[in-house]
């Protein structure tokens, strides 16, 4: 609803403007609470501040559902926003199968009460919406992370060391997950929004499939990876990096220049030649290029 406010002079040089009644009292606004006010060009947009953001509650019934699935439920009710989830169960080790996922994913979760079949989530540690944007950047260094030492370890043929990676899934799942709750709890969203939040979710899925690949790697002995798979894992990394820097320091030529690397990229992998070991490589590399590709759409919408 569009609302106009005259603007007042007080003293010599400030301008202030009154806020609307009814979105005072929607917002529990009181005398000496603070507001957050963000320039966005023409615009200013105005919202409460984190306390006064209202507390999402839910209720689910988990009783004819495998654990996968109400992994996959309650992680999803997280990053949906939800602050505190009501879960019934028939099966007392549903709790344990809870506790797990929050230990593994769900930053900020506790089971505050259990009793009988059912037990309550409640998200005890507060949505730091400030930290949004770093967590963004550490998502993208633990992902490129587990790239770049992902191709060291192949090349030195440790295979214990790149077991030892696959935990840096695990870490930007909990991140990305974060940082999708963040994205859903924002007091305000606008047209940008969704791009981040496609962005955020194309880099935990490039993050799995280097799980997948490194997998792959380690179910096959005494793996030894050919100098045209090594030299397609590193251009891979590099289109990476490359976007990680375009997504920072954006520019349209830039756009153009990733355009033209990955439609060469493509190009060279179709026309590689596999051996027998590494023929699982190609639909990884591919997906991963692929999502890369579909970040650069989402990244231009973001500055334009």
């Amino acid at each position: 609803m569009k609302i106009k406010r005259k603007v007042i002079l007080h003293g010599p040089s400030t301008l202030t403007v009154s806020l609307p009644s009814k979105w005072v009292k929607g917002n529990n606004i009181k005398k000496g609470d603070e507001i957050n006010v963000e320039e966005a060009g023409a615009m200013l947009k105005i919202y409460s501040g984190e306390a006064n953001l209202l507390t999402k509650k839910t209720s689910i019934d988990v009783s004819n559902l495998d654990s996968q699935s109400i992994r996959i439920m309650i992680t999803v009710l997280h990053k949906s926003g939800y602050d505190e989830i009501e879960v019934k169960f028939k099966d007392a080790g549903t709790v344990k199968v809870i506790q797990e996922r929050i230990n593994s994913r769900l930053i900020g979760y506790e089971i505050i009460e259990q009793k009988g079949n059912y037990c309550v989530l409640k998200n005890v540690a507060g949505d730091n919406l400030p930290e949004l944007n770093t967590l963004i950047r550490r998502s993208f260094l633990v992902a490129l992370s587990m790239a770049n030492n992902s191709l060291e370890e192949v090349k030195n043929s440790d295979m214990k060391k790149l077991k030892e990676l696959l935990v840096l899934e695990k870490t930007n799942n909990k991140i990305v997950n974060y940082c999708q709750r963040l994205l859903n709890k924002k007091p305000y969203k606008d047209e940008k929004t969704v791009f981040t939040y496609l962005i955020i979710w194309l880099i935990e899925s490039i993050c799995d499939d280097y799980r997948d690949l490194i997998n792959v790697i380690l179910n096959q002995p005494k793996f030894k990876i050919s100098p045209v798979a090594l030299r397609l894992y590193a251009e891979i990394n590099n289109l990476f990096s490359d976007y990680y820097n375009f997504y920072y320091k954006y520019s349209d030529k830039q756009f153009e220049i990733m355009q033209h690397k990955i439609i060469e990229l493509k190009q060279a992998l179709n026309k590689t030649k596999f051996s027998n070991q590494e023929i699982a490589f190609r639909p990884y590399f591919f997906s991963i290029i692929n999502r890369l590709f579909d970040a650069l759409g989402s990244t231009v919408g973001l500055h334009h």
